[in-house]
Order: C-alpha cells, then sequence, then structure tokens
C-alpha cells in the first residue's frame, strides 16, 4: 500500500491546499447521485423506443434501416443493463413507463439522425460519470459496454447523416 500523499504534499497529482472543488469532484459522483442517473436513463425507455420505430420508417434504404435497427436493439439492451444494475444496488425494481405517456415529436430523417447524434455525445459524458461511481468491477464492466456502444452509435449516426447528404 501507498501512502495518500507523496513527499512533495500532492494528493494524486493534486496540491493539499488545492484539493477541494477541482476539475475531479465534477467528475467523481456519488453512488446515490449515479442510481438517480440510471433511473432517469430508464425513464426515457419508452420515448426512446417510440423514437426508433419513427426514425426506422423514415430511413431511405434497408441498409440504413439494418443500422438503426441494431442501435434500437443495443439500446434495449442497455436498459436491461442499467435496470439489473439498478435493482442490485438499491433492491427496488424500476416500473415501466405508461406507454400513453411518449409525445414524439415530428421531424425530418436528417432532423432524427442529428438528434440521436447529439443525444448519445451528451450520454457519453453521462454514463463516464456513472462509471466511476460503480461499487464493483462487474458493474463498471456493465457500464463500460453501454459507453463503448454509445460511442459506436454516434459514429453509425455521423455515417448516416453523411450518407443522407450525397
Amino acid at each position: 500500500m501507498y501512502n495518500e500523499y507523496n513527499r512533495n504534499g500532492y494528493n494524486y497529482g493534486y496540491p493539499r491546499y488545492k484539493r477541494e472543488n477541482t476539475v475531479v469532484d465534477d467528475e467523481l459522483i456519488s453512488l446515490n447521485l449515479a442510481l438517480e442517473m440510471i433511473k432517469e436513463a430508464v425513464k426515457e425507455e419508452k420515448e426512446t423506443e417510440v423514437f426508433f420505430e419513427n426514425l426506422i420508417s423514415k430511413a431511405p434504404d434497408e441498409n440504413s434501416k439494418d443500422i438503426l435497427s441494431n442501435i434500437r436493439d443495443d439500446n434495449k439492451k442497455h436498459n436491461e443493463i442499467l435496470r439489473f444494475i439498478y435493482s442490485n444496488i438499491s433492491g427496488e425494481v424500476l416500473e415501466n413507463l405508461d406507454e400513453n405517456k411518449v409525445e414524439l415529436k415530428e421531424g425530418s430523417y436528417q432532423d432524427d439522425l442529428e438528434s440521436a447524434f447529439l443525444k448519445d455525445v451528451l450520454a457519453v459524458k453521462k454514463y463516464r460519470r456513472i462509471m466511476g461511481a460503480m461499487p464493483t468491477s462487474r458493474m463498471h464492466t456493465l457500464i463500460m459496454s453501454i459507453l463503448t456502444d454509445v460511442l459506436r452509435h454516434a459514429s453509425l449516426y455521423n455515417y448516416l447523416m453523411h450518407k443522407n447528404m450525397m
């Protein structure tokens, strides 16, 4: 084991006197905040499902439909993972959202792709912060799988947007 401070008074690269209110403190969140973030992500499940069904129906070709269907299926898997983690940590099972409460905003195919891309870019930061709060390596790995899928999805949206502009 090593001492928390090295001989120069630094705690993991930060001086002792400047340790509070650093950038690190914004990145490291509590497990309770991570659970709240997971709960919010699960609440968006039905909205995401309806969004993808609409987006897939607008896709111009079978290749695009296949790509979007795979992303949709990944999102369903992510939701199951998040529910597993939440219930494993909190002991509570999250309820499903009522389907009647979902409102779909109509937009063009390109607008919907851009919206999905930007949402995934924001999700990267959210999942990175959640991952840092996970209490076990198993849960850390599960969040990492979601995070890498979200990054892959953003690349695929980028590809579809570019392909649609040609």
